[in-house]
């Protein structure tokens, strides 16, 4: 046999041992260590998955059981039926085209966002501070009000320093905006998943109607007691709530399940779609997870409603102001608690979105996310919701101002058997314009959380993967006086080993 001839560099290469830099960005997608769940059968999270697929099942038997014969009961004996039905069939004309340019005003405004996202949150904060401005020298010069004037020129001052000493988290929103806007412009089929969970919001709102209203109907003609017929209708409302909450759930880790596709270089294919497939684990192994993370949620947001249907019978009973307000106090806090832990879920769900977790894991796992980079966490979310916010009133406006407008210059037949059309339509197209931008921009919203969880956690694979954008993002995240260390995925490795091992 020949001999083998080894060079010095091979050596020195053997002596060294193995680069852990080069190996890392060597790394590919399946060869890549995803972190283990420790809880693979899910338990309690399938307890509660089952558990709301029973409530469900429960409540559609009872609307098609009551509600159904309600609706077919009512009589359409009406000599105005048929004008009343053509007027329908205008405005629903109407409110479809409205739809298409919501929808199409929605994509412009991402867009926009995703290339002057910075810009946006810049000119939003003066506008702001010029509307404070202005309001403390309308007070002080023609009402002469000194007191109002302060209090308006004290928020202005707030506001221009809080703006000054904001400049690099800005930056950093700015860019993890431009990031989730570039994921969900990749996969456009989000946006089909992302309407598709609206619809069967909506659907499912209706059949709560119906199994309330049903059921209202059928207790009251055989005399039951308003006590069990309140405690099932309440039952009824945290069924809505848990399910409502689920179906937004499933949107934000489908999202983020997609974006971790993105992250490590994954395209969509003909027969194997990120999205498809995110979409069908959240929807089977993943739905016990956000099942109950979604009952946390609902659970308070029942007690918020009752607490106001309690808040209305004790003001018929003397000395019931007192005991209004205090309820009026437990409410609010309950509402702030029920916000926090919709935040909260909203990172866990990432986690479940990307890895599977249990959520009671992945609840830990932003627990940890929030020690290390909290301020950062948070600071973002606070300027992207507000971009997000005003998207939303902006899209809703001019859908309104769009659906007047067809109103005004389309066919007569259109608005001639509807009365006060120019205000029904410009109500209705404005809600749906805002429900239309919500719902796009809540998968731009889950985007840009899972590219804040997926920096924090692995950073150098969007090195190889998307270079620009890691550029971007490491320039933002430098700004932040932060770094990007080599060993920080090991460090996070051995500290998991060791909470497990614990």
């Amino acid at each position: 046999e020949a001999p083998t001839v080894c060079t010095a560099s091979q050596t020195r290469m053997e002596s060294e041992g193995p680069d852990p830099q080069k190996e890392k960005k060597e790394m590919g997608v399946v060869q890549h260590p995803e972190e283990i769940d420790r809880n693979p059968c899910k338990i309690p999270d399938l307890v509660f998955g089952v558990g709301w697929i029973m409530g469900v099942v429960a409540m559609m038997t009872v609307a098609f059981e009551y509600g159904w014969d309600d609706v077919g009961s009512v009589d359409y004996d009406d000599d105005d039926h048929e004008n009343k039905k053509k007027a329908v069939r205008g405005i629903l004309k109407v409110f479809l085209l409205a739809f298409f340019f919501a929808l199409v005003l929605s994509q412009l405004a991402m867009s926009v966002m995703m290339r002057f996202g910075g810009t946006m949150i810049h000119v939003s904060m003066l506008f702001g501070e010029m509307l404070l401005l202005g309001c403390g020298i309308v007070s002080l010069e023609q009402h002469g009000r000194w007191f109002v004037a302060t209090v308006f020129f004290g928020l202005f001052g707030c506001l221009v320093v809080f703006h000054c000493c904001s400049m690099s988290r800005i930056r950093y929103a700015a860019v993890t905006l431009h990031v989730g806007c570039n994921i969900v412009l990749s996969y456009p089929v989000l946006q089909l998943v992302a309407f598709a969970a609206a619809a069967v919001s909506v659907v499912f709102m209706f059949v709560f109607a119906l199994a309330t209203f049903g059921y209202y109907n059928y207790k009251k003609d055989t005399g039951k007691s308003d006590r069990e017929m309140a405690f099932v209708i309440l039952t009824f409302v945290f069924i809505f709530f848990w399910s409502q909450q689920v179906f937004k759930y499933i949107l934000t880790a489908t999202t983020a399940g997609t974006a971790h596709a993105w992250w490590y270089g994954r395209y969509p294919s003909l027969l194997e779609h990120p999205a498809f497939n995110a979409f069908c684990r959240n929807v089977t192994y993943n739905l016990g997870s956000i099942a109950f993370g979604a009952a946390v949620v609902a659970v308070v947001e029942t007690l918020v409603v009752a607490i106001q249907w309690l808040r209305k019978k004790a003001k018929k009973y003397p000395g019931g102001t007192c005991v209004s307000c205090l309820l009026c106090c437990v409410q609010c806090c309950l509402g702030c608690c029920a916000s926090t832990m919709d935040y909260i879920n909203k990172y866990a769900f990432v986690y479940v979105g990307i890895h599977g977790y249990s959520y009671l894991y992945a609840g830990r796992k932003v627990v940890q996310l929030f020690s290390h980079h909290g301020f950062t966490v948070i600071g973002a979310d606070f300027f992207i919701d507000m971009i997000l916010f005003l998207n939303h009133v902006v899209v809703g406006i001019t859908t309104a101002a769009f659906g007047v407008l067809l109103v005004k210059s389309g066919p007569d037949k259109w608005s001639k058997h509807a009365a006060s059309a120019q205000v029904i339509v410009g109500l209705f197209c404005g809600l749906a314009g805002c429900a239309i931008s919500g719902i796009i921009f809540s998968v731009v919203d889950g985007a840009n959380k899972a590219t804040l969880v997926l920096f924090a956690d692995n950073p150098h694979v969007l090195e190889d993967t998307h270079p620009d954008e890691f550029k971007m993002v490491s320039e933002a995240w430098a700004d932040l006086g932060k770094q990007i260390k080599d060993d920080d995925k090991d460090d996070d490795d051995e500290e998991t080993k060791g909470s497990d091992h614990v």
